[in-house]
């Protein structure tokens, strides 16, 4: 796997992400689609194993420190480790399904994308949630944040279904070489 490559498109994802925020805000509330969690799927489908593991850490720890929290006495507060384990279990998740599925289909992408979303995003609330039932003073409600983050889920399958045509068209410049066991058909190289 090319490393470098996947950074370069990891901060072209954050950047968009970043930038187009407020342009696909679906309202208020703060639902809006993810760019770099379909990145994180299209890597975990094809890359080997460690990685993937590696891509999703990375990738979660940039997400902890670019989405920060909104403190009580109002200030913001940088958790890492909700988003860092939340896209670690869902690319554990897409290793435990990724011989059942048609790799190739734009919506096997989307449709992983949003069970990986919302792996992920159920991980980061009850996260956050517990730290904020230990004590910390931060401004959180668990199920409005459970609600947003699953609108989001949702809104991020959107965006992937158009966002895998993008990653299939790219593949090569990724340099995958890994032979995947398939369920029921021969080996995919």
């Amino acid at each position: 796997m090319n490393w470098f490559v996947l950074l370069f498109f990891a901060w072209v994802g954050f950047g968009l992400e970043m930038a187009l925020l407020p342009v696909f805000d679906a309202g208020a509330s703060g639902v809006h689609p993810s760019v770099v969690l379909p990145l994180m799927v299209f890597v975990a489908l094809y890359a080997p194993r460690r990685h993937a593991l590696w891509c999703a850490i990375v990738l979660g720890i940039a997400m902890d420190l670019l989405t920060p929290i909104n403190h009580d006495n109002g200030g913001p507060v940088t958790l890492i480790g909700p988003y860092a384990l939340g896209y670690l279990l869902a690319a554990q998740f897409i290793f435990s399904v990724r011989g059942m599925v048609v790799r190739r289909n734009p919506l096997t992408i989307a449709f992983l994308s949003v069970l990986a979303s919302l792996i992920a995003e159920i991980l980061v609330v009850a996260l956050i949630t517990m730290r904020s039932l230990a004590g910390d003073k931060i401004a959180w409600d668990p199920g409005d944040a459970l609600i947003d983050h699953t609108l989001s889920s949702l809104y991020t399958g959107a965006g992937a279904l158009f966002l895998s045509f993008i990653f299939f068209a790219l593949t090569p410049a990724f340099g995958f070489q890994t032979t995947i066991p398939t369920r029921f058909a021969r080996h995919i190289k």
